[in-house]
């Protein structure tokens, strides 16, 4: 039974319907509940950008130390302006980490080797491999990069402490709520950098520019994974949506994103043939069912 198109109502502030979230009449608006509570509980993004300069700025201070926070850093385009703002604006002394799952671009790593060189820092890769993850989320029609990304965090989390260090920035481009830092276990925070100082697509790449970065083409949005564009393909093939629509929304509700920009990056994405052949080579065989 089709819903009727005239009947579906649209949220005001993000891309969501009454097809898939209840939609609620709030001061003449058409809102649903998360776009409700962003209006109640506003995001101060100049406040949140004083608080993680406040606390990186303390572990400069000690001067005993050799690094001031870990730049978790994938070579993707998010990661690399975090780390410039980190040495560049903010003037900290970061240990770079990288967590290879064995599905990175070799051009994401390239970029790695290449930023952090240009700007002076260390870099440590941490090497895993993801298969199982891959092929058992990926298989069942969901999403790998939430427990995919959890698995970086841990391993880097773990590297944090017997580093000794309890700063862990990264490039993630929106809050916890209304802040940009969590408290993890034993005493490490983590820092979503981008998410204080609101940086939209147009702003990062224009500090990229200044960079010996490139972006490698793997179909859809990613400019470092090589599972992300197969799999945001497969499942939208399955269901009909991308599963990064809860995420493209919030950024069109904070304003990172225009709504035209936002629904073109929830398309289904053409992939290169090639990078389906990379994938294979290393143990993952998208194709094979099909």
């Amino acid at each position: 039974m089709k819903t009727d198109s005239s009947k579906i109502i649209n949220c005001d502030m993000c891309l969501h319907t009454s097809e898939n979230r209840k939609i609620i009449d709030y001061n003449g608006k058409k809102l649903r509940t998360e776009c409700i509570n962003s209006l109640k509980f506003p995001r101060d993004f100049e406040k949140m950008k004083k608080e993680v300069k406040e606390i990186l700025k303390s572990s400069s201070q000690k001067s005993n130390k050799k690094y001031d926070c870990i730049m978790a850093l994938s070579g993707g385009k998010d990661s690399v302006v975090a780390l410039y703002l980190i040495k560049e604006e903010l003037k900290l002394k970061p240990l770079c980490v990288t967590v290879d799952n064995n599905y990175l671009a070799r051009e994401a790593l390239e970029n790695c080797y290449n930023i952090t060189r240009y700007l002076n820092v260390d870099w440590v890769v941490l090497n895993r491999d993801y298969t199982k993850l891959f092929k058992m989320t990926i298989g069942k029609g969901e999403s790998p990069c939430r427990s995919c990304s959890e698995f970086n965090m841990r391993e880097i989390w773990k590297f944090a402490k017997d580093m000794n260090i309890d700063k862990i920035v990264t490039g993630h481009e929106l809050p916890f709520g209304t802040t940009a830092i969590r408290n993890m276990k034993s005493g490490i925070m983590m820092i979503r950098l981008l998410a204080a100082y609101r940086l939209t697509e147009e702003d990062r790449y224009k500090i990229l520019k200044k960079l010996p970065w490139t972006k490698p083409n793997l179909g859809g949005y990613t400019t470092n994974c090589l599972v992300l564009g197969p799999a945001l393909k497969k499942f939208h093939e399955k269901h009909g949506f991308s599963f990064e629509f809860d995420r493209i929304s919030a950024m069109v509700r904070y304003g990172l994103m225009d709504r035209e920009k936002a629904i073109d990056a929830l398309k289904c994405p053409e992939v290169p043939e090639e990078v389906y052949d990379e994938l294979k080579k290393r143990g993952l065989d998208l194709k094979s069912n099909e």
